[in-house]
């Protein structure tokens, strides 16, 4: 069941199961709000959203939008594909690209597509660039029973580098009651990129055994209150998965007094494991002034630019090929 509301200059998409209550913005094809049950069966809020909607177009940490062309960090703001170089904005410390830069889909209208089936809905976004660029992206959003599937494709009329992600801040307490920090997380993998005080990867990849390592459940607070005083404010760290398969659960992140749990399944190698470091002052809905810590956010992507493996799927999209991969969450109780 869906319907489609008007507000100002965005369309809201809203689709419900009777598990689920989301809501999705034409403008960065973005989660709106996410609403699940907690242990006693009580919708909540599990995403951060700004209590004015106008505020997402001053949104500058890409509040549950669809990133890309390129999710993460460019080093020197520049990229070469197909006998090209490419000059991209630089929009992270004035020397590197973040999420695209001005090329970001973050900060685009999409047009889109609504269709139904026995039991699920899919709402399809979607997006031409005519800019230096040219490419059509297609964000499909399906949802059924207790699961959101997203899948992402890309047509490109030359040769590009591509790797889209969702950027949901997720907050599993309902309403934004607490923080993140008594949140226990699961991570496949232990490897991780090592990277330099710009958060550019230095092609090293470390295996964590200490408080980078999720591979045994634990809560983040531990992990964060760590990393607080450093250059990165909190956990901002690229995990990376050998040979993933979207069958079987990358991570999945818990929160002990609602209960509430999700599994995080994908087609992507990489996951970036992100708690909420840099805000803004731009008022979040429930607890009006915007903290850090609210969220956690799993971004499952193609590996950093520029790294290399036998194993890794490259992030070089070929002139005339179809960029397809897909993330799936899935809305738990956990007794």
């Amino acid at each position: 069941m869906y319907k489609i509301e008007s507000n100002k200059q965005f369309n809201i998409i809203k689709v419900k199961t009777k598990e689920i209550e989301v809501e999705f913005l034409d403008y960065g094809a973005r989660i709106y709000s996410l609403k699940t049950k907690d242990y006693q069966g009580t919708f909540g809020d599990i995403v951060l959203q700004y209590s004015d909607i106008e505020d997402y177009i001053n949104d500058n940490i890409s509040l549950n939008a669809t990133i890309g062309p390129i999710a993460g960090r460019v080093k020197n703001a520049k990229i070469e594909a197909g006998g090209r170089v490419y000059h991209l904005d630089k929009n992270s410390d004035n020397k590197h690209t973040l999420h695209g830069g001005s090329l970001a889909l973050s900060s685009k209208f999409f047009d889109y597509e609504i269709t139904e089936y026995d039991n699920c809905t899919e709402v399809m976004f979607i997006y031409e660039e005519e800019s230096t660029v040219k490419y059509l992206a297609r964000v499909f959003y399906q949802i059924y029973d207790n699961k959101i599937n997203i899948n992402y494709e890309v047509e490109s009329d030359q040769d590009f580098v591509f790797s889209l992600t969702n950027h949901a801040y997720f907050n599993l307490s309902g309403d934004l009651k607490r923080n993140v920090k008594n949140h226990i997380v699961y991570l496949k993998s232990n490897k991780r990129h090592e990277v330099d005080n710009d958060l550019i990867f230095t092609g090293n990849i470390i295996k964590e055994e200490g408080m980078y390592d999720f591979t045994k459940e634990k809560p983040v607070n531990d992990t964060i209150n760590s990393l607080e005083s450093t250059t990165k404010g909190g956990i901002d760290d690229t995990y990376y998965f050998p040979a993933n398969d979207k069958r079987f659960t990358m991570a999945f992140v818990y929160e002990p007094i609602s209960k509430r749990m999700m599994k995080i399944k994908s087609s992507y190698d990489h996951l970036v494991f992100y708690s909420h470091n840099n805000i803004n002052h731009l008022p979040l809905k429930h607890i009006e002034e915007h903290k850090k810590h609210y969220a956690l956010c799993f971004e499952c992507e193609k590996g950093p630019y520029g790294f290399y493996d036998s194993q890794v799927k490259n992030n070089l999209l070929k002139k005339g090929k179809l960029y397809q991969e897909s993330i799936l969450f899935e809305f738990l109780i956990r007794d």
